[in-house]
Parts: C-alpha cells; sequence; structure tokens
C-alpha cells in the first residue's frame, strides 16, 4: 500500500465535486415505470454490480449513471417484447457508506451523506480519540487502484465507499 500526498484534487475528488456518480455495489436505485406499476421497484446493487428488476433477466450497472441505465433498461423491455414505448425513470435512493478507521471513537461503516468532508464524516463518527493525529489523515478512494492513499486535509471530499483512517499521533 502506497501513500501520496494530495497537492492537486485526484480523478475521484474531482468526480464527487463534478457530481457525475457511477453506480456500484452497495448503491440503492428506484426504476418506476410509468405505464406499468407491477415493473417498478426499489434494488440494491449486489456485490458483482447487478440488479434483478422485474420482469427482466439480470443487468450489469456498475460504472453507469442512472442516465444509462434508463436507456439500458428501456431497450431491454422493449427488446424483450414487455413495453411497446417504456417510460421510465431510475432514481438513485441511497448511496454505499463510507468507512472510517483508526483514533476515532466510533469507528465503522456510516450511510453517506452528499457533499461530506473529512472533519464531518469524523464528527459523524464520534470524533478524535486523544491520540489521534490531525494531520496525518488519509483516504483509500473507492476505485483506487491498488490500494493507494491520499493524505487530506479535514476539508478533503469524501466519496461513497472511501475508506478514511485516522492514525495514532507521534508523541
Amino acid at each position: 500500500m502506497t501513500t501520496k500526498t494530495l497537492q492537486q484534487p485526484s480523478q475521484v475528488t474531482q468526480t464527487i465535486r463534478m457530481g457525475e456518480y457511477r453506480v456500484a455495489p452497495g448503491d440503492k436505485l428506484r426504476v418506476v415505470v410509468l405505464s406499468d406499476t407491477e415493473l417498478s421497484g426499489d434494488y440494491e446493487v449486489d456485490s458483482t454490480g447487478v440488479i434483478s428488476p422485474r420482469m427482466a433477466t439480470r443487468v450489469s450497472v456498475v460504472g453507469m449513471t442512472t442516465v444509462e441505465i434508463e436507456a439500458m433498461l428501456r431497450d431491454r423491455y422493449r427488446a424483450d417484447g414487455l413495453l411497446r414505448n417504456p417510460k421510465l425513470t431510475v432514481d438513485l435512493v441511497a448511496r454505499r457508506p463510507f468507512y472510517i478507521l483508526g483514533e476515532i471513537t466510533r469507528p465503522g461503516s456510516f450511510p453517506y451523506v452528499n457533499g461530506i468532508n473529512v472533519i464531518q464524516a469524523i464528527a459523524i463518527a464520534g470524533g478524535y480519540t486523544r491520540r489521534a493525529s490531525k494531520t496525518r489523515i488519509t483516504v483509500r478512494r473507492f476505485n483506487s487502484p491498488a490500494g493507494e492513499e491520499e493524505t487530506v486535509t479535514e476539508d478533503s471530499p469524501i466519496g461513497p465507499g472511501d475508506v478514511i483512517h485516522v492514525p495514532e499521533r507521534w508523541f
């Protein structure tokens, strides 16, 4: 595992700020089919990145935006002969949680809150312990290659699925 200091925002950080959210395991989606309410429902993306919409075969949605999923489901319902002109929407109901470890009062996983930064995540987890280092906090981004971590500040944004580590300070 390697650690780098965050000089320029990483690609993941820039994506978090731009709002182009890509679906991954642990996310929850709501599919609303206007012409047939029986086809509507809430679906959690499983560990393989797949959902199983009603009356359709399992479909891989990992790495897609909700707009891309809408188009794919429209095509699927039309191709399977279920709907002639499908009108549907796909909404993100809940994002995957973020995780926080180390010198924190209550380490663990927490529901993602839109626009959260490191200090807010630490507050949600009960705050620092008295042995915590506030200057060497690292984050492993959800899609980081080979477990690479970034050294971040308290103002750095957090994304869904990120792992925050607050180390013990040196005395």
